[in-house]
């Protein structure tokens, strides 16, 4: 599900560097890569965060999870740094099921 995105017409190929820096100081366990599309993985417990461009041209904050309290941890994190735009109710992704 899709929680928010960066709101920027900046490349997502530009913001990755100092996006990555801002949620690797912030989280302790993080993944990461570039590969036509670019990824961030937040780990904290059993929980997941996905930050990635995988279905549009900005990043977008996803959990597989509608209860998951990582979500919000995130977007507080970036938001401080990037202009958000956070959906009213979790869209769905192309491959998921209804909640």
């Amino acid at each position: 599900m899709i929680f928010a995105e960066i709101a920027s017409d900046i490349s997502y190929y530009d913001i990755y560097p100092k996006l990555l820096q801002l949620v690797q100081q912030a989280f302790s366990n993080v993944e990461s890569g570039v590969q036509g599309d670019a990824w961030i993985w937040i780990y904290e417990g059993e929980e997941k965060v996905a930050l990635d461009t995988f279905t549009s041209m900005r990043f977008q904050i996803k959990s597989d999870s509608i209860n998951c309290l990582l979500v919000q941890k995130v977007i507080s994190k970036i938001d401080e740094h990037y202009e958000l735009y956070i959906y009213d109710e979790p869209e769905l992704e192309g491959d998921e099921d209804t909640f």
